[in-house]
């Protein structure tokens, strides 16, 4: 009987692989695929590779860089090369769904990351025989670089791709260049007139891929409302994006949204138009996005950020009429990070709209750096000579208290927070 009910369980888990998978599958996860993942979960160490040899899985990429307007690209490349490599018949593609359904089982839905020793595991369960995963790595959104490695299931080897680089805005260009190695390294020969339709970008627009991204990421932690929003604000910087209208309409037809839920076409155009001038789409695309991650609403406006060496959008935001939120703060930086003593800065960036006239962050130790507003942000900042980053002279820690002299504009406080780094 035990075997009658194995045997049905493997043939389940083939024809979810071999069949669901294949079809467009949408954005949302539904019971379906988490109802898969803990039988899945349930009878891992019961299962062998059930898979074909072309079958394959892309992982989310790891942000390395510790620039948060990179962080939608950990589940952005996935969707792209998902997306592209399921246009070539000789592979048989995992879709993000599974995955993503397979991660929140396991307590990972949140970041979407996991260590060398989780990857062969999900591989298994998700009956794929090939692995793509890969790390985003760089000190500045106009020169960072994206690697890609292949695991092979069976055989337990990795193979490792050359390096994509280049900068933010020219984000679909470097997809292309992680698919065509990834292509090449499968030993797939593609026609003349393959090529060229997988040379054709998801979007060229990288702030609607950026808001793309951002809302499937939403959408997977049951942010639905917030998640339109964001598709809505893709389609504006493109109207031509399919992926984000079928997303759109996939939580529309399901109930999830009404059309009174998402930004109006009009309206989100206008507050893009109304930023400031010189800021850019793509910081105000990741800070609409941390700007509905953190409950704020859609009547925000963002600038990008003054200097890049944080990345961090400078995030303005309108507060909601009758807000009952409390006041919180948020780090470019997450606390208990490592950061260089030579020179650095760490941005704060507030769910309400701030009076900047008030706040004054308390830092330990109080000589090694200084913190100022700089539009919407608290900036601290520090730059030492070489001698003053010896080991044994220099601190070991940094301390950051963001205490209650810091108000919004309705004179409400801030609860203290403190965050802490490791200095080399």
């Amino acid at each position: 009987m035990k075997h009658t009910a194995l045997f049905r369980f493997l043939s389940m888990l083939t024809v979810l692989f071999y069949v669901v998978p294949l079809a467009h599958a949408g954005q949302v996860i539904t019971q379906t695929e988490r109802s898969w993942a803990k039988d899945a979960m349930k009878h891992e160490a019961s299962l062998g590779v059930v898979s074909s040899p072309n079958s394959i899985a892309v992982l989310y990429f790891n942000n390395k860089s510790g620039l948060e307007k990179l962080d939608p690209l950990q589940k952005g490349m996935a969707v792209m090369l998902i997306t592209d490599l399921a246009k070539i018949e000789q592979f048989q593609v995992v879709e993000r769904i599974w995955l993503q359904a397979l991660l929140d089982e396991m307590d990972l839905g949140t970041s979407g990351l996991m260590d060398v020793k989780t990857i062969p595991t999900v591989g298994n369960l998700l009956g794929a025989y090939y692995v793509v995963n890969g790390n985003i790595q760089g000190h500045t959104t106009q020169n960072f670089e994206i690697d890609s490695s292949i695991l092979d299931i069976p055989l337990q080897t990795v193979t490792q791709q050359a390096a994509a680089r280049g900068g933010l805005e020219k984000l679909f260009k470097l997809e292309k260049t992680v698919l065509f190695n990834i292509v090449d390294q499968m030993n797939v020969t593609l026609s003349p007139e393959k090529r060229t339709e997988l040379e054709q970008p998801l979007s060229a627009s990288t702030a609607a891929l950026l808001a793309l991204f951002i809302g499937i990421d939403l959408s997977d932690k049951k942010q639905y409302a917030e998640a339109a929003q964001m598709y809505k604000q893709a389609l504006i910087e493109d109207p031509n994006m399919q992926i984000a209208k079928s997303a759109l309409q996939e939580l529309e037809g399901m109930g999830l949204v009404s059309v009174e839920d998402a930004v109006p076409l009009e309206k989100a155009a206008a507050e893009t138009a109304a930023v400031e001038e010189g800021g850019s789409s793509t910081g105000i695309i990741v800070g609409v996005g941390l700007a509905l991650a953190a409950g704020v609403g859609a009547a925000v406006a963002l600038g990008s950020s003054s200097s890049d060496s944080n990345d961090s959008p400078a995030l303005s935001t309108t507060t909601p009429i009758n807000d009952t939120t409390a006041l919180t703060v948020s780090a470019s930086r997450p606390s208990g990070d490592t950061v260089p003593c030579s020179k650095g800065s760490i941005s704060f960036i507030f769910s309400k709209t701030m009076n900047t006239s008030t706040g004054q962050a308390v830092i330990s130790p109080t000589n090694f750096a200084s913190g100022s507003w700089s539009g919407q942000q608290y900036l601290v900042t520090w730059s030492k000579t070489t001698g003053e980053c010896i080991p044994g002279y220099s601190p070991e820690s940094l301390s950051i208290t963001m205490g209650n002299s810091f108000q919004d504009t309705t004179g409400a406080s801030l609860s203290p927070a403190t965050f802490t780094y490791t200095v080399e």
